[in-house]
């Protein structure tokens, strides 16, 4: 149980952080680049599996 409680601890806190560093105008452009980072990995994925 007590893993339990520090892993939903770990995320809430992941939220929170992320919540106001996305407040910041430096936060916004990290997560700006980071989302389309992922998005370029994920249209790379989905084509190399339609091929």
């Amino acid at each position: 149980m007590g893993k339990f409680v520090a892993a939903l601890l770990g995320v809430v806190s992941g939220f929170v952080i992320a919540h106001v560093l996305n407040e910041t105008p430096e936060g916004r452009a990290f997560f700006s680049r980071s989302r389309a980072t992922l998005e370029t990995f994920t249209e790379g994925v989905k084509d190399a599996y339609r091929q």
